[in-house]
């Protein structure tokens, strides 16, 4: 039976808890508009992307990892954590290359090169995995 949108991003919303990169991180992970908005911390977002439900089914989940920027000056002017940024990227890149379908019943392909994005009115920049997914349920 095909999987709803829901169910897989429970799905990936677990793979991540149990994973190294959620060890690394200082918030906590949430589905999509879940995440306190005013929360200062790394938190990880999963946000169901895109899914077509055939024997194969495909689609696209997206994972954003904020990282606060920083007032390293004290006077109010906000810049990325370039460096945090850019262990949040390599870590969530090894994550991503963890997942085999050894620890999943789906096969994952990044979608894109891991990325940082800016979100300018929280005063903090994202860290942008998307992934592609393949999942077979085997009863067709």
């Amino acid at each position: 039976m095909a999987k709803t949108s829901k169910q897989i991003q429970g799905d990936i919303y677990r793979l991540l808890r149990d994973s190294t990169l959620y060890e690394q991180i200082t918030g906590e992970v949430y589905r999509k508009g879940m995440r306190p908005r005013d929360s200062r911390k790394e938190d990880a977002v999963v946000i169901f992307t895109a899914g077509l439900a055939d024997q194969i089914q495909t689609g696209v989940v997206t994972v954003h990892i904020y990282v606060p920027d920083t007032d390293p000056y004290g006077n109010g002017v906000w810049v990325e954590d370039g460096q945090r940024l850019e262990e949040v990227e390599r870590l969530a890149q090894q994550w991503a290359d963890s997942l085999t379908t050894a620890v999943s019943c789906y096969k994952f392909k990044l979608q894109q090169t891991v990325c940082t994005e800016e979100e300018p009115d929280t005063h903090q920049h994202f860290v942008v995995v998307r992934l592609k997914y393949s999942y077979y349920d085997g009863t067709e």
